[in-house]
């Protein structure tokens, strides 16, 4: 029986930072239910809403990259009428091409 080589850890982020998928908000799937018309939820007299998890690729960085506390900071970016509930940041990498 022929042993295989172990497998090395390959990538091409040149110290930029780790992708990783992180969930930023909320899909809904339809349309607002009125409060009492949906059983077994929490609260039967709040308009309640079927929804999904919404993910986006997030960059794992040091805090000592951030340039400003703003670009640590999360806030929200809803449209209702969009049926779409969610975070956004501000935070830019620095190009490939800049660290050369």
């Amino acid at each position: 029986m022929k042993r295989s080589k172990k497998a090395q850890w390959e990538n091409d982020r040149k110290g930029l930072g780790w992708i990783v998928p992180i969930p930023v908000g909320y899909g809904a799937l339809g349309e607002i239910q009125d409060p009492g018309t949906v059983a077994h939820v929490r609260d039967e007299r709040t308009p309640f809403r079927f929804v999904e998890s919404l993910y986006s690729t997030g960059e794992w960085i040091s805090p000592h990259r951030l340039h400003s506390a703003e670009q640590l900071l999360w806030y929200a970016d809803s449209a209702p009428e969009e049926w779409r509930y969610r975070c956004r940041n501000d935070y830019r990498s620095t190009p490939i091409d800049d660290f050369s």
